[in-house]
């Protein structure tokens, strides 16, 4: 039975998933991982900065992980991926084995935060899973953006978001700093994460003077669940 199931779900993915190739693997950190990937596909695709992809980790399976894609180039059907490698869970594994190469199926672009329509000014807060948002982000808007971010080990994710471009301020985990980052004049705030942090932060930013003019969130993670993107 459990061949059956794994069968149906490959041919499940081949009609209704995007067939990608891997065209390179990047350490970028202890922790961090960039792939790049190329699809006749993506040269099609509706992409807008702030889209998510959602890649299935093993064959036989229709588990799926959510991720940002950005350095989006539709002339060339590719773009990238960052991963932060912890726990041993599908994603882990995926990322750990993986090489240039490989195939890879993935669902999307979908549309998740649209990151092109925000203020002249925004306030963007995450922590490790919020890299590629991040990044796409900053191809988005190069200029005009406060990035301050939570992480277990700062020095390496400021390391690894500068090599993507993005100069940011990076506080330990848990960090009551994420509470008081209020912007200047006309801003969006744009927070992503550990929904322990993407909560408190929304609430605490109806108090904050200036206030943003519009809030976009999600949660990408909490602790002990799984299924969030």
């Amino acid at each position: 039975m459990a061949r059956i199931s794994e069968r149906l779900a490959d041919l499940a993915s081949g009609a209704f998933l995007t067939q990608a190739v891997v065209t390179r693997r990047t350490a970028l950190s202890e922790h961090f991982v960039r792939v790049d990937l190329q699809s006749e596909k993506f040269r099609s695709a509706s992409y807008t900065p702030g889209s998510k992809v959602q890649l299935r980790t093993d064959r036989g399976t229709m588990t799926m992980r959510t991720y940002t894609p950005f350095a989006w180039n539709a002339a060339e059907g590719t773009t990238s991926l960052v991963a932060y490698r912890h726990g041993t869970g599908p994603a882990a594994r995926w990322i750990d084995r993986v090489a240039p190469g490989d195939p890879c199926d993935l669902m999307g672009p979908r549309r998740s935060l649209d990151l092109t329509s925000t203020a002249a000014q925004v306030v963007f807060i995450g922590d490790e899973s919020s890299v590629g948002l991040a990044a796409a982000l900053h191809e988005a808007r190069p200029e005009g953006v406060t990035y301050v971010l939570e992480a277990d080990v700062p020095a390496e994710y400021t390391e690894v978001l500068a090599g993507l471009g993005v100069t940011a301020t990076v506080v330990p985990k848990n960090s009551h700093d994420l509470l008081t980052v209020p912007g200047s004049g006309v801003y969006d705030l744009v927070v992503t994460g550990d929904a322990a942090t993407v909560g408190p932060i929304r609430r605490a930013a109806r108090d904050w003077t200036p206030g943003p003019a519009k809030t976009l969130g999600k949660a990408y993670w909490a602790e002990g669940r799984t299924g969030l993107d």
